[in-house]
């Protein structure tokens, strides 16, 4: 079993290496293993390039070793249906005379969901699913939520003081975290899609929302919660991304909208909900059929408050600075409706990390 658990240590290691990168696609990897030697190993890199089967696969045979009789250790169950960019893996994996297939999880995929066990049981060769199936599952929560549900995984991130302030009464927030603390939120950008924040924050602070680390990946689509079409033409977000998303219940005004289109932009009409904000559960729908597979909230409170009402947030993320503001600091969740304890919304599976003098906290509602 310690054998076992290297080996797919070493393959979810090489799937984490494409985050950000893989969208709609899952996070694989992949290790393949002949009398205890590693020959071949590899990882899906991007939607439409091969799969990690093959990269393993391709890596064995570069380096000339033979694959017949080797044991696969892959983080998700190969793929079996032929509706896609790249031929289905199961097929390669018969092909090669794969003797034993380790798998850390079933393919959430309907259109797999345990089809390719069954494929190559049926082949003749061995499989054994469930080594580190938890750690398999929590790198592709947003797909599996995607895959599933056709709407993006929903995470929130807010940045506070120790009493749970986002910023000073005069509106004043920089910089509540640490270039550390900041360094991480950008590590979060760049493992996800698109990242919402509301008007507010787009005129106050003019953000570029885009990922300032080296080695990045690609920008998220920045997604701009706009109910009357307030977003300045000259606004950072629209010059430095190619594309944006613009939220809005607005009757468009034809000169506007098409010069925000002429910038990149895409216009989602939504409707409001019953306070009068825009109907975030819609927003989710239409941003699934975009192929957002994840999204980051990082808008004020008013933002976090609507999110969480409206039951779109799958995780949160929230970071606590050593400072207090007192009771006239903005919070960072505005008015949630909740009249007792027992009606609050409650986080699991939390988990709490400290960034040198700061605190990180995440959970799942």
């Amino acid at each position: 079993m310690d054998n076992h658990i290297k080996y797919m240590s070493l393959a979810l290691k090489l799937a984490k290496k494409a985050e950000g990168m893989t969208s709609p696609n899952p996070m694989v990897g992949a290790v393949l293993v002949k009398k205890d030697k590693i020959i071949g190993q590899g990882f899906h890199k991007k939607a439409g390039l091969p799969h990690a089967e093959i990269e393993a696969f391709n890596d064995a045979i570069k380096k000339k070793n033979s694959i017949n009789g080797a044991t696969l250790y892959v983080t998700l169950e190969p793929c079996c249906h032929e509706n896609k960019r790249t031929p289905p893996c199961v097929r390669a994996i018969i092909k090669n005379k794969i003797s034993k297939v380790y798998v850390a999880m079933l393919d959430p995929n309907p259109k797999v969901s345990g089809n390719g066990v069954k494929l190559l049981r049926k082949n003749g060769i061995q499989v054994e699913v469930g080594i580190l199936e938890e750690k398999a599952k929590e790198i592709n929560e947003a797909f599996t939520k995607y895959i599933t549900t056709k709407r993006p995984f929903v995470i929130l991130k807010l940045a506070a003081t120790m009493d749970g302030k986002i910023a000073a009464y005069t509106g004043d927030s920089k910089w509540i975290g640490s270039p550390t603390q900041r360094k991480y939120a950008h590590k979060l950008r760049n493992k996800v899609d698109g990242v919402i924040v509301g008007i507010e924050t787009v005129l106050k602070d003019n953000p570029s929302l885009n990922v300032r680390l080296s080695g990045k990946t690609a920008d998220p689509i920045p997604i701009v919660l706009d109910r009357k079409l307030r977003i300045p033409l000259d606004a950072n977000l629209l010059k430095i991304h190619e594309h944006q998303i613009v939220a809005t219940s607005a009757q468009l005004k034809p000169s506007k909208a098409e010069r925000l289109q002429n910038l990149g932009a895409i216009i989602l009409h939504i409707k409001e909900d019953k306070s009068g904000r825009l109907n975030l559960k819609e927003l989710v729908r239409k941003l699934g059929k975009q192929e957002i597979m994840s999204v980051l909230i990082e808008g004020g409170s008013k933002v976090a408050a609507s999110a969480l009402k409206s039951g779109i947030v799958d995780k949160v993320v929230f970071f606590y600075s050593p400072k207090i503001v007192g009771s006239e600091g903005i919070s960072m969740i505005g008015e949630l409706g909740i009249s007792t304890i027992k009606k609050s919304l409650q986080i699991k599976n939390t988990k709490i990390r400290k960034i040198k003098d700061e605190v990180m906290i995440e959970g799942y509602l």
